[in-house]
Formats: structure tokens, sequence, C-alpha cells
């Protein structure tokens, strides 16, 4: 089978740190497994709203154009920037939107997103590496709970514009990140 990568871009700038290391990750893909990229902040995601309880109809619009790229995908990548030690908002607005369905009667969520591969990369602003946790185990607990394998965070360092291009130990790791 022919891996398929959904990359979700989720940092506040446009071709940031973390998405340049997200693409430094990526080059090193063989030419067969197809990436596609979702930026999750342009347009910008619907506002949650929990509806357990209610009937919770299957997502459209934007939140239906990405259910339709990640059910085929093998594996899901999160591109998100360490924001106040968590995950940037629209990263984790569509973790909440995931909450949504797995009510929808007939989608299916939880049978299609189960055995996929879950990755993060992220870059930091803060030289120390632990700020990181918070995101690797809400992540790794997304992927437990669901059912999908957590392959791992790959984690830089950069604060100002292009600053990851100056991490040599993130970069030299990049190339064999998704081999781990």
């Amino acid at each position: 089978m022919t891996r398929r990568f959904v990359f979700l871009v989720s940092g506040g700038r446009p071709n940031g740190n973390t998405e340049r290391l997200a693409y430094r990750a990526a080059d090193a893909l063989p030419d067969a497994v197809r990436q596609d990229w979702i930026d999750l902040t342009t347009p910008a995601l619907p506002p949650f709203r929990d509806l357990r309880g209610e009937e919770v109809p299957p997502p459209d619009g934007r939140l239906g154009e990405i259910a339709r790229s990640l059910r085929p995908a093998t594996d899901i990548v999160f591109v998100a920037p360490v924001y106040w030690y968590a995950l940037p908002a629209p990263a984790k607005l569509l973790l909440d939107h995931w909450s949504n369905w797995l009510e929808v009667p007939g989608f299916d969520f939880a049978d299609w997103i189960r055995g996929k591969n879950l990755w993060l990369i992220t870059v930091r602003a803060d030289a120390d590496p632990g700020v990181v946790a918070p995101l690797e185990a809400a992540m790794e607990r997304t992927a437990g709970f669901l059912g999908m394998t957590w392959r791992g965070v790959l984690n830089g360092l950069g604060d100002q514009p292009g600053d990851v291009l100056e991490d040599a130990d993130t970069l030299a790791r990049a190339p064999r990140f998704f081999t781990a």
C-alpha cells in the first residue's frame, strides 16, 4: 500500500519555522508517497460547538474538505508551533471538531481514523526542549484514544522567521524523521 501523508499546518506565520521544518522532513519522503498540505488557518475553521447529546451532522464546508483529505491518509502530521506551551488554536480547534465527528451517525470516524500514524512537527522559541512535553502528551493521548499509532515528535528551536534553519541538530534529524 502506498503511503499518503496529510500535513495539517497551524502556525500563525505563513512559511514559519515549523512549516519550514516540516518541508525539510517531507523532502526526504520517497516520490511515490503522496503529500497533501492543508493550512488550517486559511480559511479559518468554523467555531466549535459541542454537539454531544444532539443530532450531529456530518462535517461540511471546510471541515468536510479536511475530512475527505484525512480519510484516505495513512499518516497525519500536525505541523504546530508551540504557542503558550500548547497547540496553536487552529490545531486544537480541529481536534475539538473531531469530538463531534465521533458522534456523526454513519460517518464512522472512529473506524477510519484507527490505525493511522500520527506525527507532530513543532518549533519552540524557548531553549528548554521540555516546553514541548504538553503538546507531545496531548498528541500521544489523542493517538491512543483514537487507536492511532503515535510516531513521535520532531522538535526544533526558533523564534524569528528562519531561525529553525540555524538549528543544525534538528535539521540533521529531519530527513530521517519519517523513517523512525
